[in-house]
């Protein structure tokens, strides 16, 4: 197998662009092979933006495995420039017709290889697996997540993968999806004198350094947070940049902040696409601990699916929250969501 290394914004314009069609069917045999379902389904601006967008905050490097000019694999992995430098979100998949050839294996002995020789020690991955695949084979032997909360089926070959690479089952996630009408059935009183704002968009200017604090507390105050770096580095400047970065994919947000006496309490976002307008994907969603217990959570999520479904066309909403984080659960389900998959967090240390 052949493999080529492209890092993003570094490769001949001409020939990323040929790849983007390449990569793209690659991605999406991928995804249906997973049965996650067509809302899974990538998009050819985020492919493009993997291969060519980068920033002062953030990189990708990519990896093709090629046999007889065909790509049989590929890897992905997301580099924090600003901060949390010695660590990295990886990902890499085989085609279906390709597997049990230890193409995974060579492919992500070379990622692992090309990370350690940049100083980025500290992995990360995930593995995505449908309710309908996890509920089949209840009964059979399963892998415990390291916080005691949630298991995969250990015969699954995405799990039985990553154990044999060296990967630890840190957490499990639970992905769920609602429809935005929901949102409009249900009946919230407000606790307290807190005001919930919404738009569409860019952040607004004088919102800049509350969305900048909230996305800090993200990277510490969410459960499991510290498995997976430390503190994040956020001010206006970035949350600009993200913006910009999320229009350059073709990609709107959605918000809703909670705010008393002028400062932030809460934040929930949802990303949405022209491409695929309807549906959307939840971003973060966070209460700072002083101002929980109040039912905000999912105030603000009502608050931001009201918003969605009153002015663009998304449908449903997907989520992510830890198996152990039951007071978000909690206020999942009371706006409506379902369990639709459940995904594995992995942590390798190479040191």
């Amino acid at each position: 197998m052949e493999i080529t290394r492209i890092r993003a914004g570094h490769g001949d314009p001409d020939v990323i662009e040929e790849l983007v069609p390449q990569v793209l069917a690659f991605d999406t045999v991928i995804n249906r092979a997973s049965g996650l379902g067509e809302d899974f389904d990538p998009l050819v601006e985020e492919v493009r933006h993997q291969l060519i967008s980068t920033s002062q905050y953030r990189t990708t490097l990519t990896w093709i495995g090629r046999v007889a000019g065909t790509i049989v694999a590929r890897g992905s992995a997301e580099l924090r420039l600003a901060s949390n430098t010695d660590t990295a979100e990886l990902w890499c998949g085989v085609h279906p017709d390709h597997r049990r050839r230890g193409y995974g294996t060579a492919l992500l002995e070379v990622m692992e290889a090309d990370l350690a020789a940049a100083g980025r020690t500290a992995l990360s991955s995930y593995c995505e697996v449908p309710e309908s695949v996890r509920t089949a084979d209840i009964r059979g032997a399963h892998l415990a997540a390291e916080t005691g909360v949630g298991t995969l089926p250990a015969t699954l070959p995405e799990v039985a993968f990553l154990r044999s690479r060296g990967y630890g089952l840190a957490q499990i996630e639970r992905c769920s999806v609602a429809p935005t009408a929901t949102a409009a059935e249900l009946d919230l009183d407000a606790d307290g004198d807190y005001v919930i704002e919404t738009w569409r968009g860019p952040v607004p200017e004088e919102r800049l350094e509350h969305i900048a604090l909230l996305k800090r507390r993200m990277s510490t105050d969410t459960p499991g947070a510290e498995k997976f770096g430390g503190e994040e580095s956020w001010d206006g400047e970035r949350v600009r940049a993200l913006d910009a970065e999320k229009k350059a994919r073709g990609e709107e947000m959605a918000t809703a902040l909670a705010i008393l006496g002028g400062e932030p309490a809460g934040f929930t976002q949802v990303g949405h696409s022209a491409a695929r307008p309807t549906v959307g994907w939840q971003g973060g969603t966070l209460v700072l601990i002083d101002h929980r217990g109040h039912g905000l959570g999912v105030r603000l999520k009502v608050a931001n699916h009201r918003s969605l479904a009153q002015h663009s066309s998304v449908e449903r909403v997907y989520t992510w929250n830890a198996a152990e984080n039951s007071w978000m659960l909690e206020i999942n389900d009371r706006a409506g969501f379902q369990t639709w998959a459940w995904v594995g967090l992995w942590t390798k240390n190479l040191r």
